[in-house]
């Protein structure tokens, strides 16, 4: 009796059915530390962008140039008819004016700087704009009968961050050299750009003008920035140019390039346009409406790090459940085709290994980079499954074919991360080949009757 005894519960430990259901118990358990691993990889990310910004508080933050915009006060008076009587009110209005033509060159040096371990792209970009005002179109932009405050007409440059201004400023026009003053010179109400708020600054400068008359206007600047850099196409037509020895730039916003180049010595990147597409007109009756309309419209360039190894980890334990089953597909397959059964315990141990990849992998990224530090992550990691598993399966062979199962399976997640494009078919033909292999293996065996082989001790 007691030997019957033990050989049902033989069976009981070496049921399939069984060990499939702990296994996928054990599957889910591991998505516990997983989820600690994502909130530790939060908590880094947080940590960088505070590091990004602290940068950004001394050296400028992410900036937008638009400009120039011509900024003409003017009063509307009316008459009416108040108990009888004729009363006369007037209302003060800050119109905005668009150039007619607006050429930008903008030269941006970059380099990295480091807050802790923290790497932050930045940028000190020569701004060289030229823009010509039509004096048909000044006199054209105002109400009938408005009467024009000439001598109180500035110009506008619109900046996010006026504390990236390298140095004073100066505005020639019509060959007439004017100093800028700090301020924007108009309302800038709540406006967000990219999802951000976006309140601007700038600099004017005050023209003294008599009458309508054409302009040419011309500056150079030098704006310190961080991360990224864009433009505002105001002119009836807008031409820009940038060019950098930033090598793997991002482009973005309203506008793509017309032309551009990317090597490894840098980019240059041009923009050419026009009043048809760009969406608002060239005067605006109150100046605080024109920052809502030409701010989104703006475009430029991200100085893109391509070894953002957040991003990366971040992608890599989207996977983690897949993977970690698939290492416990390795092992049960292992076992079922040997005669030597791996414990719960062991199976725990095996999850623990592969869990703590994704941890090793992300610290180590700090210091040296994505690909280097999935090297020793994953390599560290099959060592120590691989010698493991000598001692779970009892054979050198099997733990061999065990920890090259491994390797491949690891060297298949950083071809999913590293080609996001065909992250779907890979992971696709990384499943239907495990389940071929699952099959192939275990083909011969009669699942009725897998309790009595080998007969070992009990899981």
């Amino acid at each position: 009796m007691a030997i019957g005894d033990g050989l049902t519960s033989g069976a009981r430990g070496r049921s399939p059915g069984l060990k499939i259901l702990v296994i996928v118990g054990l599957t889910l358990l591991m998505a516990v530390p997983l989820f600690l691993i994502q909130m530790a990889l939060v908590d880094r990310q947080k940590t960088a962008e505070g590091a990004a910004t602290d940068i950004a508080q001394g050296y400028g933050g992410p900036q937008t140039v638009a400009g120039p915009v011509l900024l003409v006060p003017y009063r509307l008076k009316h008459i009416e008819f108040v108990d009888g009587k004729t009363v006369e009110t007037a209302q003060d209005f800050v119109g905005a004016l668009l150039p007619d033509d607006l050429k930008l060159a903008v030269k941006a040096d970059t380099e990295t700087r480091y807050r802790g371990i923290f790497p932050v792209p930045v940028y000190r970009a020569a701004v060289d704009m030229t823009a010509r005002f039509d004096k048909a179109a000044i006199a054209a932009a105002f109400p009938q009968g408005a009467e024009i405050d000439w001598k109180s007409v500035t110009v506008t440059v619109l900046v996010t961050d006026a504390r990236g201004l390298a140095d004073n400023v100066t505005l020639a026009v019509n060959g007439r050299v004017v100093p800028f003053e700090p301020g924007a010179g108009i309302s800038t109400p709540a406006t967000t750009y990219n999802g951000n708020p976006s309140p601007l600054s700038g600099m004017q400068a005050r023209l003294d003008l008599t009458e309508a008359t054409d302009l040419k206007l011309a500056t150079k600047f030098v704006l310190r920035g961080t991360r990224e850099f864009s433009l505002a196409p105001l002119g009836r037509r807008t031409v820009a140019n940038v060019q950098s020895a930033w090598a793997s730039p991002s482009f973005f916003g309203a506008f793509l390039p017309s032309e551009r180049r990317v090597g490894k010595d840098g980019f240059t990147a041009s923009w050419t346009v026009p009043y048809l597409a760009r969406g608002f007109g060239q005067s605006f009756a109150k100046s605080e409406d024109a920052v809502g309309a030409i701010i989104p419209q703006a475009f430029g360039a991200r100085f893109y790090q391509p070894v953002d190894h957040y991003q990366l980890v971040q992608r890599a334990l989207k996977y983690a459940i897949l993977f970690v089953a698939l290492g416990f597909l390795t092992f049960f397959v292992a076992e079922t085709v040997s005669r030597r059964r791996i414990h719960v315990v062991q199976y725990a141990m095996v999850g623990a290994a592969q869990v703590l990849f994704y941890l090793l992998l992300l610290s180590i990224a700090e210091h040296m980079g994505f690909a280097i530090s999935y090297v020793i992550a994953a390599g560290a990691t099959v060592l120590l499954t691989g010698l493991y598993a000598v001692s779970a399966l009892q054979s050198w062979w099997r733990a061999l074919v065990t920890a090259i199962v491994l390797g491949a399976l690891y060297g298949m997640l950083y071809l999913i991360l590293n080609s996001e494009d065909n992250a779907l078919l890979t992971g696709s033909c990384v499943l239907f080949a495990a389940l071929a292999g699952t099959m192939y293996f275990t083909r011969k065996i009669d699942w009725y009757h897998v309790a009595d082989i080998g007969g070992g001790s009990p899981s």
